[in-house]
């Protein structure tokens, strides 16, 4: 017996050596790269560990941590990680109670409470008294009568008695009116303090060593509520000069956690989309059934004509979120020289599957959800203009600028401010999904350039014979050029379809358009010289049965 607990006693005293109780170690963010949605945070920390069986405890993280995204590494080969896991801490709000602020509150409130419980008391007795008053205020007997001085003496008593009763009642509903109106404020106060307690996160390591040491870990995991939107800032001094692009980022973060002096990437991944590759299924036929389908796919509806390629956007704004981003300019800890920008510390890396801007700088961003403008690269862009109209649909010129080769730039879709000879002319948008080879953006609308589109009021009539009707229509396009040098100019209009047999139309005249069958596009590509105008006009016939009308013609 005595030989089987020596041998207890050994087993207890290695376990002890090879097993430890959790530990709270502290962490730096060091590193965050931030994806369209979400963010990868890198954290270090420095431990001791003992030999044998070691659980570390990672404190005071971000509630919004993706548990399956959490990576740990450790410098010392040594030291082996055995498991990760991770935690949501309450304890914090739980243990509020107990802090000397809500302490105070929640002294003061009872004291108050106490007190109105008090005035409550004396408001009851109050009312007995003048309800036992008001119930014994009859005099005399049945048969003997009342006497004129104890009837006085009487009414003297129930008088004044009723008065002080009614004062003190009244004092008693304000005092309860003031001790409800400290006790709501205080209640307020003590909702504050709780809401100001976040949850926070918790990474619990176990690992194993087979020698006392020291080791660093590294911890990496995927955190919500950060991410960055690009934005464009388009300057052009002159038709004759490259335009120049300045690429930023609008990077805003609410994790729960300050991102303090930290090293920022910023990726054009987004790890909360799908990444499951589409299966291939069978394509069965049926038969179509009537009824009615909405089209309103919750876009922005935006106007066009009714051929399937659109024009160029108009300057517009963005739509991304039903909640604009307030701007912060970011503060920079390190100094730069006058003529150096925070594009020259950026670096580009393309992986597989994204491109990452690395930016030496080390930044400061708040858990604020406020958007930091951060400036990642400048190009300077050969570029050709040209002018683009479709007066049909806007009578307004527009600048547009033709980048050729822009996929070299690893652009992605946004909001862009433009520039003109120094001058602020509004905002547009690149729209960098597409195939083309030319990106066309938008500088904004020339008022110098005057554009009218008339109907051919001669040309334009209503003919029945037989059983049908013919429709003819002109139409007349006079652009004008008043500024004092030669511009070139794209001028875009229609010719109506038709999907139904019975329904006829014939192209009277162009002009020598560039036409379009298939989708009835008009091109005109025009050179006008300085103060001077040119018209191009079309007509068209449309036969229809007589009985019928059509609406949009």
């Amino acid at each position: 017996m005595v030989h089987k607990i020596i041998l207890f006693i050994s087993v207890l005293v290695v376990t002890a050596g090879y097993s430890q109780e959790v530990k709270d170690i502290s962490s730096e963010i060091k590193q965050v790269t931030v994806f369209l949605n979400g963010a990868e945070v890198t954290r270090l920390a420095g431990l001791a560990v003992q030999r044998g069986t070691n659980e570390i405890k990672l404190t005071d993280l971000s509630p919004f941590i993706q548990p399956n995204s959490i990576q740990v590494k450790s410098s010392n080969k040594a030291v082996t990680i055995v498991s990760v896991n991770h935690e949501i801490n309450y304890l914090d709000r739980a243990n509020l109670a107990s802090s000397p602020k809500v302490k105070a509150v929640n002294d003061s409130i009872d004291a108050l409470e106490l007190n109105l419980a008090i005035r409550q008391s004396y408001e009851r007795v109050y009312n007995e008294e003048k309800s036992l008053l008001q119930t014994n205020k009859k005099l005399g007997g049945a048969n003997t009568g009342v006497n004129i001085e104890d009837l006085m003496d009487a009414a003297d008593f129930y008088r004044d008695r009723l008065i002080n009763l009614e004062t003190k009642l009244l004092d008693i509903q304000r005092n309860k009116k003031d001790l409800n109106a400290s006790i709501a404020r205080l209640k307020k106060q003590r909702s504050l303090y709780y809401n100001d307690v976040k949850n926070t996160g918790e990474i619990i390591v176990n690992l194993t060593s087979s020698v006392k040491a020291t080791s660093k870990i590294e911890v990496s995991y995927i955190v919500n509520n950060a991410g960055w939107i690009p934005f464009y800032d388009i300057r052009s001094d002159d038709l004759e000069k490259p335009i120049d692009l300045t690429y930023k980022g609008r990077v805003y973060q609410k994790t729960g956690k300050d991102w303090d002096n930290i090293t920022i990437k910023l990726s054009t991944g987004n790890p909360t989309t799908d990444n499951t590759q589409p299966q291939f299924s069978k394509w069965y036929l049926e038969y179509y059934n009537n009824y009615t389908r909405s089209n309103d796919y919750g876009g922005k509806k935006r106007k066009s004509m009714a051929y399937e390629s659109s024009p160029p956007a108009a300057p517009r704004s963005y739509e991304g979120s039903n909640e604009r981003l307030e701007e912060d300019e970011i503060s920079i800890s390190s100094s730069m020289d006058n003529n150096s920008t925070i594009a020259d510390f950026t670096s580009v890396s393309q992986s597989n599957v994204s491109t990452i801007f690395d930016i030496s700088l080390p930044y400061s961003i708040k858990s604020d959800g406020k958007a930091n403008l951060i400036e990642i690269q400048k190009y300077e862009l050969p570029v050709s203009y040209q002018y683009y109209a479709m007066p049909k649909l806007d009578k307004d010129a527009f600048l547009l600028a033709n980048i050729v080769g822009w996929g070299d730039y690893n652009l992605l879709a946004g909001d862009a401010n433009v520039y003109f000879e120094n001058t602020f002319v509004g905002e547009s948008y690149l729209e960098t999904a597409i195939t083309n080879d030319t990106l066309n953006v938008s500088m904004g609308r020339d008022k110098s350039i005057v554009i009218t589109r008339e109907k051919i009021k001669d040309f334009c009539k209503n003919n029945t014979f037989g059983g049908n009707r013919k429709s003819t229509r002109g139409y007349e396009i006079t652009v004008r050029n008043n500024k004092s040098t030669e511009i070139e100019i794209e001028l875009i209009d229609q010719i109506p379809l038709s999907n139904k047999k019975e329904i006829e139309v014939e192209v009277l005249e162009n002009e020598k358009a560039t036409y379009d069958e298939s989708t009835g596009k008009l091109t005109w590509r025009l050179t006008i010289p300085a103060n001077s105008k040119k018209a191009v006009s079309f007509k068209f016939s449309v036969k229809y049965p007589k009985e019928k009308t059509i609406n949009n013609l």
